[in-house]
């Protein structure tokens, strides 16, 4: 995933807005930092077609393992967060546990 400084997308409250900083994308995922903010852990991890943000105040080598771990997942190539969310209620408590347990983890060393 290569990282640039330009406008990204993000899902806000009020709808879609653009913002200005720096952004990788990973198909179906994207890592962002606003421009005023420079530090470590200042990424944000969100699914680029629902917007739905997964995890914020990373690293940016945690992001890219978050993605690792969540890529095998179909679930994430689904259009929008009313379909995700259905298919969540679909999937065995054991693979939604598992998809949670990959959000949740620590960065690895």
């Amino acid at each position: 995933m290569r990282m640039t400084k330009g406008t990204y997308k993000i899902l806000t409250q009020l709808g879609w807005k653009h913002k200005e900083g720096t952004v990788g994308y990973d198909y179906p995922f994207y890592v962002f930092r606003e421009a005023e903010h420079s530090g470590s852990k200042d990424w944000c991890l969100s699914h680029m077609s629902s917007g739905y943000s997964i995890k914020k105040n990373i690293s940016l080598r945690h992001a890219r393992q978050l993605i690792e771990g969540l890529k095998p997942y179909p679930l994430f190539l689904l259009p929008d967060a009313e379909s995700i969310a259905k298919e969540q209620n679909r999937m065995s408590k054991w693979r939604r546990a598992m998809i949670q347990n990959i959000v949740n983890q620590e960065e690895k060393p």
